[in-house]
């Protein structure tokens, strides 16, 4: 049994091979090392590498990057068990072949160069690392010439995979590039809504009656979107379309909408037309939401008897439902010039009794939720 002191001697010894490990592979990075010694280990070659002031021991096998020395033509004199993974051949398969048999056909000449120019100067450079079975891995190779005692020159090459590292590279860049997108596509979302806002600002002020409506209209049509529990985003679709619902009134003359009185059948007619002018403005932006739908189908009516395609139910959008509710409130309840306000209290008993005929249930209940418990009111 070995005594205490004899454990710790060992301890010390092994450290000590560690820290050697550690300096000759921060060496060899360098470009410190200036000698290669050869000695025989059971018929497999190991190397001692060594500098005039300061004694460096490796055992190169044990290298967690691969490791090479070859001769001036190429040839692999050693190599330690990680690049033999690297390539995936057993180890005596490696030894004798040339380092040029793994590098990509297109690395060959930048890699003779390399070898030529980069010695015995420090130098790192990328290349493609070819494996058995066609694989491809990005490496880098350290190199340094290693003078032997008046033998001919031998290389020590030190093989860095950078796979894991492109990797995080690539997934980086990824990142960047969609935060990039990202702040793009919102920075073009909010200037197509403030320039569809803008059109929408526009077509209020060429009738003073309805300056605000739409405004007004997406105000509600968002606080029965919330009270009905719809995800933000597609509250926020909902009182987009909500605001900008009657853009295609921009094709009515303004004389129409601005006419005290009844209008005709023919300028009746006329003013529904505006749902499909404002799908066709809108149709070929490109929003996340459904929004020139929404805004071709706020005019339909539950029962089908709506315009301009009378769908029924499920047919109309529900986004197009909730603004169709808002829209009657909103309306009935403020001046226009072919009749005198209506009122609150009135447009909430018209959706009461055409509730489920006329309106969405659902979204009918959530209005007169709005009004009647919490007391919503227009800004």
């Amino acid at each position: 049994m070995k005594s205490q002191q004899d454990l710790i001697q060992e301890v010390k010894d092994l450290r000590g091979q560690l820290q050697d490990t550690q300096d000759t592979l921060e060496a060899i990075r360098e470009g410190a090392v200036d000698a290669l010694v050869v000695s025989g280990s059971s018929g497999e070659k190991v190397f001692t590498l060594a500098d005039a002031d300061r004694p460096y021991r490796l055992l190169l096998e044990e290298m967690s990057e691969g490791a090479l020395t070859i001769t001036p033509e190429g040839v692999i004199l050693f190599s330690n068990q990680r690049f033999a993974e690297m390539v995936k051949l057993p180890l005596n398969k490696v030894l004798g072949g040339t380092i040029y048999n793994w590098v990509s056909p297109t690395n060959r000449g930048s890699l003779q160069s390399f070898l030529l120019e980069g010695i015995p100067k420090k130098r790192r450079m990328e290349f493609t690392l070819l494996s058995k079975g066609g694989g491809k891995a990005p490496i880098y190779i350290s190199a340094n010439k290693l003078n032997v005692g008046g033998a001919t020159d031998i290389y020590c090459l030190v093989i860095t995979d950078l796979t894991e590292e492109k990797q995080i590279e690539e997934m980086a860049a990824a990142k960047q590039a969609a935060l990039v997108a990202l702040k793009s596509a919102n920075h073009l979302e909010k200037s197509l809504e403030e320039s569809i806002k803008s059109i929408a600002y526009t077509v209020e002020s060429r009738d003073e009656y309805t300056a605000g409506h739409m405004k007004r209209v997406g105000q509600l049509a968002a606080a029965i979107a919330k009270e009905l529990g719809l995800p933000e985003d597609t509250i926020h679709g909902i009182e987009l379309a909500s605001t900008i619902h009657d853009v295609g009134k921009i094709a009515i003359p303004v004389e129409i909408l601005t006419k005290p009185g009844k209008l005709s059948k023919v300028e009746y007619m006329l003013v529904q037309t505006h749902v499909e002018a404002g799908y066709d403005i809108i149709k070929n932006i490109q929003f996340p939401w459904p929004i020139a739908d929404m805004i071709y189908q706020h005019h339909e009516r539950m029962d089908g008897s709506g315009y301009p395609r009378g769908l029924k139910g499920e047919e109309i959008l529900f986004g197009s439902r909730i603004i169709a509710i808002a829209d009657v409130i909103e309306s009935m309840s403020t001046h226009r010039p072919y009749r005198f306000v209506v009122g609150i209290d009135a447009a909430l008993e018209e959706i009461r009794q055409h509730r489920t005929t006329l309106y969405d249930t659902q979204a009918t209940d959530a209005c007169l939720k709005l009004f009647h418990e919490q007391k919503f009111s227009f800004v």
